[in-house]
């Protein structure tokens, strides 16, 4: 059975994460501005502490 979330509405929170590699360089502007562009249209935006983080940490 195929599950179909809801639609996003304003005001819902959308999470950043950088599940195989670290947002660096050129790519750090680019999310800045894609987040302002998203927080513009209504929606809260929340970026993964280690979305920078170039080491691995395994617990």
């Amino acid at each position: 059975m195929m599950i179909i979330p809801n639609k996003l509405k304003i005001g819902d929170t959308i999470g950043v994460v950088a599940p195989s590699n670290p947002i660096i360089g050129n790519n750090i502007e680019e999310i800045r501005k894609a987040k302002q562009i998203v927080e513009k249209k209504g929606f809260k935006v929340k970026v993964a502490k280690n979305i920078y983080s170039n080491t691995l940490r395994l617990q």
